[in-house]
């Protein structure tokens, strides 16, 4: 599980059950259909139902497994692609060498040679929404854009969205820190009002589940890709190459070692706050505490995104749609005319509260004097 420094590495299912996505009406490759949860063909419309498995709770790696690799399995007979566009590197199978970059467009895709040693996902989020769907959200979230160009709706069309699976490491655990603190309480009130501190201690217990961390190098510190990852883990299924037929998936660039030191600061994080919860302090002072970990397990999961872009005066934009939820993040273009009227009212509202506070210092120079 070496932790891979690359653009963007990306996995197509292996193709191992290629020949059962053939069609058996007319041959064509058969794709997961999200409104079904089956496969289907663009061409006659044939379905075929697949058997999803539910994902048990408890399954996953433990720390001993994601630093010894034990218990492993990994994905076989794979290909990996180089885009010669924008530099990510993908895993398709031979049948889609063909498709294009789902990060830059380019259809610039150059085979070189096989991969091994692919962790195979512990499990998948099914996408629930349609390409359809992702595009009436995107329509509906371009006509909503405030403070954007008037020509805006007339311009932006989405250039096409492509199903993404985005890798993210899911950690459960249960946490055990023993803490003590100072903690101010505030009693009176007015010129009365005093804070009184006290020194306090305790165990503060949080069980954690489905702290998600997004195992992508390249998307892990953009914003927009955070903000669109809030998935419901309950509803994740055993991994099935059937799941992801149609779709690219791109592999973890973070591996699991490194995503657990990421999560036990977020999980830090929780656990001060809920110390200060417990406590009920108004003020807060140094709170010391080193959580105690025990039962983790870690699922490398992947998770559905569709990925649109548009252009508007040579300017590109990137667009995203949660494939599970709907949820849809993206960047638009803002018209300076609204931009400076913005500017302008916060001016005037800013100049007018000086001036009243010169007035009330001016009234109370006056009072003073009397």
């Amino acid at each position: 599980m070496e932790n891979v420094n690359t653009a963007a590495t990306v996995i197509n299912p292996n193709s191992e059950s290629a020949d059962n996505r053939k069609c058996p009406s007319c041959g064509a490759t058969l794709k997961f259909d999200p409104a079904t949860g089956g496969l289907s063909c663009e061409f006659c419309g044939r379905s075929v139902d697949i058997h999803q498995q539910i994902q048990p709770p408890g399954v996953g790696y433990s720390l001993e497994d994601l630093n010894t690799h034990a218990g492993a399995h990994y994905l076989q007979q794979a290909k990996i692609v180089c885009c010669a566009t924008c530099g990510g590197k993908f895993i398709l199978t031979a049948q889609s060498i063909a498709a294009n970059c789902p990060y830059c467009g380019s259809n610039s895709l150059n085979e070189t040679d096989d991969v091994t040693g692919m962790l195979e996902p512990t499990g998948v989020l099914p996408f629930k929404i349609s390409k359809d769907e992702a595009t009436k959200i995107f329509e509906n979230w371009i006509a909503k854009q405030r403070f954007s160009p008037a020509d805006l709706l007339t311009k932006a069309r989405a250039a096409g969205f492509v199903g993404v699976y985005v890798p993210y490491w899911v950690f459960d655990a249960n946490t055990y820190s023993a803490y003590s603190g100072k903690f101010g309480y505030t009693y009176g009130s007015g010129d009365d009002e005093y804070t009184k501190w006290e020194t306090r201690s305790g165990v503060f217990k949080l069980d954690v589940k489905g702290e998600t961390i997004i195992a992508s190098q390249r998307l892990a510190g953009d914003s927009m890709w955070n903000s669109v990852s809030e998935f419901n883990m309950n509803l994740m299924r055993k991994y099935d190459p059937d799941l992801l037929a149609g779709f690219v998936a791109e592999r973890y660039s973070i591996d699991g070692p490194a995503a657990w030191l990421t999560a036990k600061d977020r999980i830090r994080g929780k656990i001060k706050i809920g110390i200060i919860n417990r406590e009920s302090a108004d003020r807060v002072g140094e709170i010391k505490f080193e959580p105690e970990y025990s039962n983790v397990r870690a699922k490398y999961c992947l998770a559905p995104v569709w990925v649109t872009s548009f252009k508007y005066n040579d300017q590109v934009y990137q667009v995203l749609v949660n494939g599970q939820s709907g949820e849809v993040r993206g960047r638009s273009p803002k018209s300076m005319r609204f931009l400076l009227r913005i500017l302008m009212i916060i001016g005037i509202v800013m100049g007018g509260l000086l001036t009243m506070r010169m007035i009330m210092y001016f009234i109370a120079w006056i009072m003073q004097m009397r």
